[in-house]
C-alpha cells in the first residue's frame, strides 16, 4: 500500500479525548498524556495498623494519615513510615466523626453543631473557631485552596456554605427538595456535590455546584444489594468512596465501594468481617485506606487485576463523525486503534452509522444530555436498534511485552452512511494487566489498494459482501506496519530525527570523521554539517566546522593556529626589497647540522640520513596547533578520538599538535566576541592556574583573612 497521508479523525490529546463520552476511564492517565485506561483496582489483602477502634480517618495536605480511636487518642502514620505514633488529641478532634484536611490545617465540627474549628496539622494547636449561627452543621468536605464546604440545615432547607482559610463565609448553594442528608462530598474537578440522603433505601444524589441543580441519583442497593452505607468520601481523582456493611442475611461483611464521577461502580473491596462496620474510607494515589473496629487497613493499588475483583473496564464513545460525498461513493476506510494490550486484556471496537439527519440529531441530543450520567447516555446510545454494524475484538498476548504499542485495525469500507460513531471498550480479566489506548484514528477514503487492481476487479468494491473487497480490506488493515515504515523512512536519514544507530550508518556512508564514542549531540551536529565537512576537507574552514560540531559554544572553546599560513617566515630586506612583517616565524639549521666551523659542538653533530633535509624550515612548515579548552571529564572522554578525527580533516602533508588548556588559556585582549571583562583571578596553585593571569599580593599581605602572611617562607 502507498504511504500517502490519509484523512482521519484523530483522538490522542486530553482535549480530544474529552470531546468523547468516557465511562470508568482514569482521568490521571489522560492528563499525563498517556492515553485512555481503566481505573486500577485495589489489592484484596491489606496491611493492618491496629488500634482500639478507629474513626475520623483523614489524609493531611502533607500526606500523613490521621485517625482517632475509641479512647480519644490520635494516631499519626508518617508519609514514609511504617509505624504510626500515638499522641493525645484535643477534645474536638478526639470526639469528631469527620476530620477534613486542607492546606490551611485540619477542620472538625465543633460542639454544639453550630461552629467549626481549625487546627494545625503538626502541633494540633487550635488556630480558629468559626461560628455559624442559626444553622445545624451536618457534614464538612474539602473545598480546595485551604477552604472547606459545609453542609448545613437552615429553615428546613439543606445548604452548602463555603468557608475559606481565614474563616470568611462565602458562596451558598441550596439543594432543592432534599431534607434528610447524612453526608456529602465535593468533586473539585467536575464541580459537583454528591449527597448521601434518604432512609430506606438510601440514595446518592449528584448536584451541580452552580445553582444546586440535581443532575441524577443512584440508589445504594443498585450498587450492592442489601448494603447499608455509613461513610461517604472522595479523592483527588473525583472518585466517590462509600463504606458500609451488608445486611445480616448476606453475611454482614464490611465493604468499601469505589465509584467514578458519574456513579459507575469501579471496584468493591471486602474488609475483614472482624473489622465491621467500616467507619472511615480514604483513597490516595497508591492505595485505599479503611478504618474499622480493629484499626486501619491499607489496600495497595494493584498492577494486576486481583482474583475476585471481577472484570475491570472502561468505555469511550466518540462524537458524531462525518464523511463527505465522493464521486467513487467511498465513505469510510477503517479504524486504527494504537493500544498496549497485555495478556488477559481485551479491546472491542464497535461502530454505528446512519444517513438520516433526524436520527443523527436525536443521538446527538442523547449524548449532550447532562441531566444523565455519562454511563447512562452510553447505554442508551448502544441500545439503539438498526445502527450498530458489528463488533471487532482483539485479545492481548505475551508478545505485547516486547512490542508494547500495536495498531489494531477494524474495517469500515463497507459502510456507505455519512454519519458514524465509534465506541471502544477496554477490559481486563482477573490476573491480567490493564490495557491502554494511546491513540484512535478513524480514516475516511483517500487512496486504497482497490485502485491498483485492473478495472474489471475494481467494480467489486460497489458490490455488497464482496469477497475480493474483504480480502483487499484485510491486506489494507494488516499492512499498516509496512506503511508506517515507508512513511517514516525520511526521518531515519534526517540528523534531527534519526535514531542513534542510523547516525552511525549515515556518517560512515557519507565518509565523515566519526567515532562510536561520540555523544548523541555531537553525532547529530556532525551529520547536520555533512555537506560543509565534505566540501571543506583538507581546508581550515572544514577543520573549524568539525571543531564547531564537536565543541559548540560561544565564544569558541578552541583555537586553531596554522603558523605557516597565519604568519609566514621572516624575511630580511634592504633598500631594494621589503622584508617580512611581525609576527613571523624564524627558521634556521638545527644544532646538529653537519657543518664544520667555529660554531661546531662536539657530540652534537651527525650526518643527515638519505633524503633528509635540514634547511631550518622543515620542522616548522605544515604544522597546525589546536588548543582546546575542556574540563577534566571532557578531556578524559575526548582523548581517545579527538586527535584522530582532526587528522582526518587535514591534508596528508600537515601535522597537528593538540593542546589541552583551561578556558582562561584561550583568553584574548582583542575587542571582539572572545573578550571577557573580569577581574584577575585569585592566586592559587592547581591544575587550572594560568601563568601571567594571577599575581601574588604585596609583601606582608595575606592570601585570606585567616591565612599566613606572605612573609612566611614556603618550605
Amino acid at each position: 500500500m502507498s504511504a500517502d497521508v490519509l484523512r482521519r479523525y484523530r483522538f490522542a490529546t486530553e482535549a480530544q479525548w474529552n470531546a468523547c463520552l468516557q465511562v470508568q476511564a482514569d482521568g490521571n492517565t489522560l492528563r499525563a498524556g498517556r492515553g485512555l485506561q481503566p481505573f486500577a483496582p485495589f489489592a484484596r489483602t491489606a496491611i493492618r495498623y491496629p488500634s482500639p477502634g478507629a474513626h475520623a480517618l483523614v489524609v493531611t495536605h502533607a500526606g500523613e494519615v490521621l485517625w482517632t480511636d475509641n479512647r480519644g487518642a490520635l494516631h499519626r502514620l508518617p508519609v514514609c513510615g511504617d509505624d504510626p505514633e500515638t499522641l493525645p488529641a484535643p477534645h474536638a478532634i478526639g470526639s469528631a466523626t469527620r476530620i477534613v484536611g486542607s492546606s490551611s490545617g485540619v477542620w472538625v465540627i465543633g460542639a454544639p453543631q453550630e461552629s467549626l474549628q481549625r487546627y494545625e496539622a503538626d502541633s494540633l494547636a487550635r488556630l480558629m473557631t468559626v461560628d455559624l449561627p442559626d444553622v445545624r452543621v451536618i457534614d464538612i468536605a474539602g473545598g480546595g485552596r485551604g477552604s472547606i464546604e459545609v453542609l448545613v440545615e437552615r429553615d428546613n432547607e439543606l445548604q452548602v456554605l463555603r468557608v475559606d482559610a481565614v474563616g470568611q463565609v462565602g458562596k451558598t448553594v441550596t439543594f432543592q427538595g432534599l431534607i434528610d442528608a447524612s453526608a456529602f462530598v465535593f468533586l473539585r474537578r467536575t464541580q459537583r456535590f454528591v449527597v448521601l440522603a434518604g432512609d430506606h433505601p438510601k440514595k446518592l444524589f449528584w448536584y451541580c455546584a452552580e445553582g444546586g441543580r440535581v443532575l441524577f441519583s443512584v440508589p445504594v442497593p443498585s450498587l450492592r444489594p442489601c448494603f447499608t452505607a455509613g461513610v461517604l468520601a472522595s479523592d483527588s481523582r473525583d472518585r466517590v468512596l462509600l463504606a458500609g456493611a451488608d445486611g445480616d442475611d448476606f453475611g454482614g461483611g464490611a465493604y468499601a465501594l469505589v465509584l467514578d464521577t458519574d456513579g459507575n461502580l469501579l471496584d468493591q473491596v471486602a474488609v475483614d468481617p472482624l473489622d465491621a462496620p467500616a467507619t472511615g474510607v480514604v483513597a490516595t494515589r497508591d492505595g485505599l485506606l479503611v478504618t474499622g473496629s480493629r484499626g486501619l487497613l491499607r489496600f495497595a493499588t494493584s498492577e494486576v487485576v486481583p482474583e475476585g475483583a471481577g472484570p475491570i473496564s472502561c468505555v469511550v464513545f466518540t462524537p458524531v463523525l462525518f464523511s463527505p460525498d465522493r464521486e467513487d461513493q467511498r465513505r469510510w476506510l477503517r479504524v486504527d486503534a494504537t493500544a498496549t494490550l497485555p495478556e488477559g486484556s481485551t479491546i472491542e471496537i464497535a461502530v454505528a452509522s446512519t444517513d438520516d439527519t433526524a436520527t443523527r440529531d436525536r443521538l446527538n441530543a442523547i449524548a449532550a444530555d447532562e441531566s444523565k450520567a455519562a454511563g447512562q447516555r452510553v447505554r442508551e446510545l448502544r441500545s439503539e436498534p438498526d445502527l450498530w454494524r458489528g463488533r471487532t475484538e482483539f485479545h492481548g498476548s505475551s508478545t505485547h511485552a516486547t512490542n508494547p504499542k500495536t495498531v489494531l485495525a477494524a474495517k469500515l469500507f463497507d459502510i456507505r452512511d455519512r454519519y458514524l460513531w465509534v465506541t471502544i471498550t477496554l477490559s481486563a480479566a482477573a490476573g491480567g494487566r490493564l490495557p491502554l489506548l494511546s491513540e484512535l484514528a478513524v480514516l475516511y477514503p483517500g487512496r486504497t489498494l482497490m485502485e491498483n487492481l485492473p478495472s474489471i476487479y475494481q467494480r467489486e468494491e460497489s458490490r455488497p459482501d464482496s469477497f475480493l473487497r474483504s480480502l483487499v480490506g484485510i491486506l489494507e488493515a494488516t499492512t499498516q506496519g509496512i506503511d508506517a515504515r515507508i512513511a517514516a523512512m525520511g526521518s531515519l536519514v534526517h540528523p534531527a530525527s534519526a535514531p542513534e544507530p542510523w547516525l552511525d550508518f549515515l556518517a560512515r556512508w557519507l565518509g565523515l570523521p566519526w567515532d562510536d564514542a561520540l555523544s548523541e549531540e555531537q553525532k547529530r551536529a556532525i551529520v547536520a554539517r555533512a555537506a560543509e565537512l565534505a566540501k571543506g576537507r583538507g581546508t581550515r574552514a572544514g577543520l573549524e566546522a568539525l571543531l564547531d560540531a564537536l565543541i559548540p559554544g560561544t565564544p569558541r572553546r578552541f583555537r586553531l593556529i596554522d603558523a605557516t599560513a597565519d604568519f609566514g617566515f621572516a624575511i630580511v630586506g634592504d633598500a631594494a626589497c621589503a622584508g617580512g612583517v611581525l609576527p613571523a616565524m624564524l627558521g634556521g639549521r638545527t644544532e646538529w647540522s653537519a657543518e664544520l666551523s667555529s660554531r661546531t659542538v662536539l657530540g652534537r653533530m651527525r650526518l643527515p640520513c638519505d633524503g633528509q633535509r635540514d634547511d631550518g624550515t622543515y620542522h616548522l612548515a605544515g604544522r597546525v596547533r589546536i588548543d582546546v579548552a575542556a574540563t577534566a571529564a571532557e578531556r578524559k572522554s575526548w582523548t581517545p578520538w579527538l586527535h584522530r578525527l582532526i587528522t582526518e580533516m587535514l591534508p596528508l602533508t600537515a601535522r597537528v599538535t593538540l593542546r589541552w588548556v583551561s578556558a582562561q588559556g584561550l583568553r584574548s585582549d582583542r575587542l571582539d566576541g572572545s573578550l571577557t571583562l573580569e577581574s584577575a583571578p585569585s592566586p592559587h596553585l592547581g591544575t587550572d592556574a594560568i601563568t601571567g593571569l594571577a599575581r601574588l599580593p604585596d609583601r606582608g599581605a595575606r592570601l585570606s583573612a585567616s591565612g599566613q602572611g606572605l612573609g612566611t617562607r614556603l618550605r
